[in-house]
């Protein structure tokens, strides 16, 4: 049973089919299709984010550009308001010395070099009229000039500087007028024309063939400013003073006015025939002053070409890396898939009992150490299969080799039964023989007939020690007996001793008193009787009566000594008593175990020496009383 199978697996094992499960190829195949979709997902979605990404920066610098173009038509209308009101604001205006239209030549000339007429014009109920110019003649009508727009102009608003409609001149070049009123004077107004091709020129920037292009549009369509170039960087015929054809981005501009935004931009504008013949992009700003809207032009496939290249590109980057994916790892997959296959059917086959089944590979990664390692398991496979067979056949021989020292043994064990129960029946002559085949029942055989052998000279001791025992009891017995008749005998004849001794002391101890009295006697009588000298009677008789006490005594000392004597003849005589006893027991013993012992059959008599006694050999009771 696999680990697999076990209660540890897993949630993926489960749910995954077995013939899934048993086929690397097949897993490999679902895991790389995995990853490939993996990496198909990611790259999509990261080149979607990265276009979308890049379309936003793009959108924005876009935006930032139609603002900026936004900035550079405000600056520049905001400088010629500048210029127009600083020139009006000089008192010579109001004068009608001096010449005025030279004065307006040099102020003229200081300006910019769009700056392209200044008249000063001075109204009266007849109408307005051209007072001064620099190119028109004095007296002129300000209407035949096309300055009637000026009409429209309050002559007390001296601080505000109007802006005319864009119109043709006498040239027909595109001119916006900025008019002032003259502080100085309450009739007159001092104007400067510009030329709106310096501002189309910065509008358009260095890059001459780009296909982008820039128009300011008045907030009711009027094209005030064109910056048009066909798609081949060549001119085209100007939009100005003509309607704007999108009406809508003209409006969207309008709009941002009151709106937090500055700027926008519409991505993708249907192809227009008057703009651009194909989708277009367009950012829109409004001008601040003005009712004008900047509106940047240009295909959305310029625009958004990078984008597109983005998204292009790493499309094409992810299914090259996904095939890339697929076949390395496909090829991968069934080099491994094939070797392991490969190997796993060597490994039935080896299963199955051939070992002489080639494992070699090119390889020298895992699946070639791998097949290394089954080689080197199959090689040891084969060398303990080769040793597992010398090894039966060893077992085959020693199993033989087995039953025979079986059988052997079994007779031995027989043969050395017989001897044993020959010998458990008395015969100490039987002896197990020694062939020499098995050192162990040689050795059984040679320590059965040693125990034999000297069982059987025990025996034989034993049947001599029993015989001698018996003997000796009747000796000892007719010893004991002698003896204690002579130690009651000996017993009797001190008592008697100590019976003389004891009345043979009290005479000589009534004597020895009886000398005393004497003797005190005469030493009385000697004192009575001063003249008689009886002191060497008196010696005499204190000797004797001393020696009698002595006597007393010794007879005294004697007697103690008599029954010390008499007592140790009764003990004498009762330990005989108790050996007489034991000797009889002894005797009574002995006579069995002989008669036992003689059932046992020995080849000789062995005599029992004792190893106690000097001589070695067993003494006679006579011997003892010699």
């Amino acid at each position: 049973m696999s680990s697999s199978d076990g209660p540890s697996k897993s949630l993926l094992q489960k749910i995954t089919p077995d013939f899934v499960r048993r086929s690397f190829a097949l897993k490999f195949g679902i895991v790389l299709l995995v990853l490939a979709a993996a990496v198909g997902a990611i790259g999509i979605v990261a080149t979607d984010e990265v276009r979308s990404q890049t379309q936003d920066n793009v959108e924005e610098q876009y935006r930032n550009t139609a603002l900026q173009q936004s900035d550079l038509v405000d600056q520049w209308a905001s400088q010629n308001r500048l210029s127009t009101r600083l020139i009006s604001n000089q008192d010579r205006w109001a004068s009608d010395e001096g010449d005025l239209s030279l004065a307006l030549e040099n102020e003229r000339s200081r300006l910019p070099a769009d700056a392209k007429n200044m008249h000063l014009l001075q109204r009266a109920p007849s109408g307005t009229t051209v007072l001064a110019s620099t190119n028109l003649r004095s007296n002129s009508s300000a209407t035949a000039a096309n300055l009637g727009w000026t009409n429209d102009v309050s002559l007390n608003d001296t601080g505000n500087v109007a802006v005319s409609d864009v119109y043709y001149d006498g040239e027909r070049v595109p001119t916006v007028g900025f008019v002032s009123p003259v502080p100085a004077s309450q009739n007159r107004l001092l104007v400067v024309e510009y030329r709106l091709g310096e501002i189309a020129s910065s509008l358009r920037g260095s890059d001459h063939h780009s296909t982008q292009f820039t128009q300011v549009v008045s907030s009711d369509g009027t094209v005030v400013v064109d910056q048009a170039y066909d798609s081949d960087g060549h001119g085209r015929d100007s939009m100005i003073l003509n309607t704007y054809p999108v009406q809508s981005s003209v409006d969207a501009g309008n709009d941002l006015r009151t709106a937090s935004e500055s700027a926008g931009v519409d991505t993708s504008m249907p192809a227009d025939s008057e703009l651009i013949n194909e989708s277009y992009t367009v950012g829109y700003a409004p001008v601040e002053g003005t009712d004008w809207v900047v509106l940047t032009h240009a295909p959305s496939s310029s625009v958004f070409g990078f984008v597109q290249n983005i998204q292009q590109y790493g499309l094409i980057a992810t299914v090259g890396l996904v095939v890339l994916i697929g076949g390395v790892g496909a090829g991968l997959g069934w080099s491994t898939a094939s070797s392991i296959d490969g190997l796993t059917q060597k490994t039935e086959e080896m299963r199955e009992g051939n070992l002489d089944v080639s494992l070699e590979s090119n390889r020298i990664d895992n699946i070639g150490r791998l097949y290394d390692g089954f080689a080197d398991m199959r090689d040891s496979l084969r060398e303990q299969i080769d040793e597992a067979e010398r090894a039966r056949k060893e077992a085959e021989v020693s199993r033989a080799e087995a039953m025979e020292m079986s059988n052997y043994l079994q007779e031995k064990a027989t043969e050395f039964s017989v001897a044993m129960e020959q010998t458990a029946a008395g015969d100490m002559t039987t002896r197990m023989e020694q062939d020499g085949e098995n050192e162990a029942m040689d050795t059984i055989a040679a320590q059965f007939n040693q125990m034999i052998e000297e069982l059987e000279k025990t025996t034989g001791q034993l049947k001599s020690f029993s015989e001698e025992v018996a003997e000796s009891g009747d000796v000892v017995l007719q010893s004991a007996e002698s003896v204690r008749d002579a130690s009651e005998q000996v017993a009797e004849s001190v008592q008697k001793i100590s019976d003389d001794a004891y009345d043979q002391k009290d005479q000589l101890q009534r004597i020895s008193e009886d000398l005393d009295e004497l003797v005190d006697t005469l030493e009385t009588f000697e004192q009575d009787n001063p003249g008689m000298d009886l002191s060497e009677s008196l010696e005499q008789f204190r000797t004797v009566a001393t020696q009698l006490q002595d006597a007393a005594d010794t007879s005294e000392q004697m007697m103690a000594e008599s029954e010390t004597v008499a007592g140790a003849a009764e003990e004498q005589a009762a330990e005989l008593n108790e050996v007489s006893s034991r000797a009889e027991q002894l005797k009574r013993y002995a006579r069995p175990l002989g008669d036992i012992l003689e059932r046992f059959e020995t080849e000789a008599e062995h005599e029992f020496v004792f190893s106690g006694g000097p001589s070695q050999t067993t003494r006679t009771p006579d011997e003892d009383d010699d």
